[in-house]
């Protein structure tokens, strides 16, 4: 597990947050976990967020893309494939509520977490490793790694981008 503060530029971090947490940025509703397979920590009417497919099935799914370019073009994270990118944005609730324990998919990849914004959320990992939401944090795990993230109760949004990916060390190249 890594974590890198102050991850973007003053400059880059402004163009992604500005974007996400701006009145253009398309956001769907959906829930956290899925009730079907999932093991919810949580009330099932607490079980929604909002979010984006930024990519998925091998493709950019719109202009949000762009976005995501600061990001996934930094060198340390040596990303040689995407699996996908998925921004997630849940509201302010009076108390902090986990969603469930779950792994990104099946599969040998990697995940890393970008926070948008600061707040009292958190990502906690099933051994009780609690990662704070600092804005401007990556957080990168080996997908085998169960997971759950949360509310917040301290600002209007928890706003963070999930990323899937395949760094060059796993046994891909680039191009492939």
């Amino acid at each position: 597990m890594k974590i890198y503060d102050d991850f973007l530029s003053p400059k880059d971090f402004h163009f992604v947050q500005s974007n996400m947490l701006g009145c253009q940025f398309p956001w769907s509703q959906g829930t956290v976990m899925n009730p079907e397979v999932d093991e919810l920590l949580c009330d099932e009417i607490d079980n929604i967020q909002f979010s984006n497919w930024i990519y998925r099935d091998f493709e950019p799914k719109g202009p949000e893309f762009a976005i995501a370019q600061p990001i996934i073009s930094d060198p340390r994270l040596e990303i040689c494939s995407i699996h996908r990118i998925k921004a997630n944005l849940t509201l302010r609730t009076p108390e902090v509520i986990q969603h469930g324990f779950h792994r990104d998919g099946t599969g040998n990849f990697m995940v890393a977490i970008y926070y948008v914004n600061s707040n009292d959320g958190y990502t906690e990992f099933e051994d009780g490793t609690r990662i704070e939401t600092i804005e401007n944090r990556l957080l990168v795990f080996d997908s085998s790694l169960w997971h759950t993230g949360s509310t917040c109760t301290n600002a209007k949004v928890r706003c963070v981008i999930n990323f899937n990916y395949f760094p060059e060390d796993y046994g891909h190249t680039k191009g492939s």
